[in-house]
């Protein structure tokens, strides 16, 4: 979509405020040539003799009144505009975050602090563009206008008045690809500090326990200096060719002022044609200031179209002006519960031939088939880098798959990443996120839990002992991405807030990665309690396995194996082998605890 397309579409976004705006703001810029007019009669009157009260007096007050109603028309044009750029702001927010969100997974575009340039910076110049466009209209009514009396006075000193118009056209069509380039490098450098910042807060215990404080120190002066230069060339550049515009309107100015005292001499040009003049000069000159202005603005926003473009997924870029309802007067409806429909109930989950690679990689999955029944629980085991939290991740449509096709109850799933979702389908990733709220917001995600429902949510994650000892219970401020809590109280809090879906098949990412043996083995038997519990987890404790109904080991990105427990220790050397670390393992847990 290109720049003009993306104007187009986004003007006729509240067509009618765009149009308010216009007007009004047109009758504000175009009032000048009232009093161009009236100090033209009143000077001519003023220097032929008239020296009658009444003529020195009506067009005095005429002209006072005339700048009291412009002052009016200000207040009530500046009301519709702050009205009219929220709606935009608002709108193209809107749109971006919607993007943001149809993003499968974590696989998103860009950093949380690029991100965030993008919502702020980038929308900001669209408002500025959209700004000159509301002035556009106004401005060129008087600019035509005032050429025509000026024309009809002496078109010589017309002609020159013009001549700036073309040169500044000039100038900012040259400045285009710098522009661009600056605008461009400007944008990154403030993304990449400010995800530095977000990353260095999320990261605190990290840096204090390496003992990295100046390393970090160092690369953020370093970063702090980038885009200082950055910014400095880009804003200076922005301020020089608005000074080069203006001295090339100031120069013009003098010369049509030369020009205006040369035909007074000559007993061409009166008073008031040169009270006429130098009225309409000034508003002249920055009518033609902000129409070489908008092609530089024009020629910038190419690069800010291009960076909020970035945040929707392929195919959905055009979105981005998409006419959308911004909820500035009210609040937005609440969002639609999702549809229980019984008749959609899991009964069973086939995948066949799932396969996906990683891009410029050999890593991936390759012919992964598998049926689960409801009520069944199937583990996937294997090595560090077998591919089994890609598996998991293809299957939900987190990662778009290659080949393959996965069927609900029978039925092709078109977008896995659509479809499996809650009350289908509730997933629980290696490395749950938690935000930086009181944990129980964290578990319920703002929907209308009742006690019971959180009550169950909590003892199926085995955390009730857990918050009876933290100091506010399920109002404690767990901190930025759970920081105030452990990793198995994390991993756990994940779990109660996937149970809150109450979804047909839940799926876990390396659950037991932060728990201990015994409160593993207290989830899966307080899970499986639950009647028709349906479950995909990604494992390798001893726990899930001799609970699993069925085992998928995974070897480069393939199913190496499966079956029962019991069929893959008497067939399969790798399912041994994962046994015997896992032995280990367990061992050496227990003689921790001992200690």
């Amino acid at each position: 979509m290109t720049v003009t397309r993306f104007m187009e579409r986004l003007l006729r976004f509240r067509l009618s405020l765009f149009v308010a705006n216009g007007l009004l703001w047109g009758v504000f810029h175009s009032i000048p040539l009232l009093l161009g007019v009236g100090m033209q009669w009143f000077f001519d009157r003023a220097t032929s003799g008239s020296h009658h009260i009444g003529w020195l007096s009506i067009p005095l007050l005429a002209v006072a009144l005339v700048r009291f109603t412009r002052v009016g028309v200000f207040f009530v044009a500046f009301y519709q505009w702050v009205t009219y750029f929220y709606h935009i702001q608002a709108v193209l927010r809107t749109n971006m975050l919607s993007g943001l969100m149809r993003w499968p997974g974590r696989n998103l575009p860009a950093s949380p602090g690029e991100a965030m340039t993008r919502f702020r910076e980038d929308v900001d110049e669209v408002v500025e563009y959209v700004e000159s466009w509301v002035d556009f209209w106004g401005r060129l009514a008087f600019a035509a206008i005032a050429v025509a009396i000026m024309a009809a006075v002496n078109w010589k000193v017309t002609a020159v008045a013009i001549l700036p118009l073309i040169v500044v056209t000039l100038l900012n069509n040259l400045s285009g690809n710098r522009a661009r380039r600056y605008s461009r490098l400007n944008r990154e450098a403030t993304g990449r500090i400010t995800g530095f910042i977000a990353e260095t807060f999320g990261a605190v215990q990290a840096v204090k326990l390496g003992q990295a404080e100046e390393h970090v120190l160092n690369r953020f002066v370093s970063l702090n200096e980038a885009r200082r230069q950055a910014a400095l060339r880009d804003n200076l550049f922005k301020k020089w060719m608005q000074s080069l515009n203006q001295h090339v309107l100031n120069i013009c100015t003098g010369i049509i002022l030369l020009m205006c005292a040369s035909e007074m001499r000559a007993g061409r040009f009166t008073v008031g044609d040169f009270a006429l003049f130098t009225s309409y000069l000034g508003m002249f000159a920055n009518s033609i200031s902000l129409f070489g202005y908008m092609v530089f603005q024009h020629k910038r926003l190419k690069v800010s179209l291009e960076r909020m473009r970035v945040l929707f997924r392929p195919g959905e870029e055009d979105r981005l002006a998409e006419h959308s309802e911004p909820y500035l007067y009210a609040s937005p409806p609440e969002a639609a519960a999702a549809v229980d429909n019984r008749e959609d109930a899991l009964r069973s989950i086939e995948v066949k031939g799932l396969s996906y690679a990683y891009p410029n990689s050999a890593n991936g999955i390759a012919d992964i088939s598998f049926r689960l029944e409801r009520g069944k629980f199937l583990v996937v085991t294997g090595r560090i880098g077998s591919g089994k939290s890609t598996l998991v991740r293809a299957l939900l449509g987190l990662l778009p798959k290659t080949g393959g096709a996965v069927r609900w109850n029978g039925r092709e799933i078109a977008d896995p990443a659509v479809f499996l979702i809650p009350p289908r389908t509730a997933y629980t990733p290696q490395v749950p996120r938690l935000f930086s709220d009181p944990l129980r917001e964290n578990i319920v995600q703002g929907s209308r839990e009742t006690p019971e429902t959180l009550q169950r949510s909590v003892r199926l994650a085995v955390m009730e002992k857990d918050i009876e000892e933290l100091e506010h219970g399920l109002d404690t401020f767990v901190g930025p991405r759970g920081v105030m809590l452990s990793g198995g109280q994390i991993q756990r809090a994940a779990t109660a807030r996937m149970m809150m879906t109450r979804a047909d098949l839940l799926i876990f990412d390396d659950l037991s990665s932060a728990l201990d043996v015994q409160t593993e083995k207290q989830l899966w038997e307080r899970l499986f309690a639950e009647r028709d519990a349906t479950c995909i987890a990604v494992s390798h404790r001893r726990a899930a396995l001799a609970r699993a109904d069925h085992i998928i080991v995974m070897k480069g990105g393939r199913i190496e194996a499966e079956g029962t427990l019991a069929e893959l220790l008497a067939t399969s050397k790798e399912m041994q082998l994962l046994w015997q670390g896992e032995e280990t393992s367990a061992e050496e847990e227990d003689v921790g605890q001992l200690t």
